[in-house]
């Protein structure tokens, strides 16, 4: 994610993440807003599973989703970028200690 958080962010981070994060869910965030961390960072988010299918996501400018797309090429690059991702990403928790949500 980049800063500043869009009022969708907010309201994720507010009202959404935490009861997952309650509920086991292990949940870490990127902060690439001064350092892409060598990612190849376009703006498209996505979903991987099973480290072999991915799902793009497509949003507005404004943050809301739009819908999810399946994605069909070689799932190789997304395993990469997950790896250094997660070696760069903090704890759900963590990050949002002193922002003001």
């Amino acid at each position: 994610m980049r800063r500043p958080l869009t009022d969708y962010q907010r309201y994720q981070f507010a009202w959404g993440i935490p009861g997952n994060v309650k509920a086991g869910e292990d949940i870490r965030v990127l902060d690439v807003t001064h350092d892409d961390h060598g990612l190849p960072i376009t703006g498209q988010d996505w979903w991987m599973f099973d480290g072999t299918r991915i799902a793009h996501l497509n949003f507005r400018p404004d943050g809301t989703q739009i819908n999810r797309e399946v994605y069909e090429g070689d799932p190789a690059p997304y395993r990469e970028w997950k790896r250094i991702a997660l070696k760069h990403a903090v704890p759900f928790e963590e990050y949002v200690k002193g922002l003001d949500l």
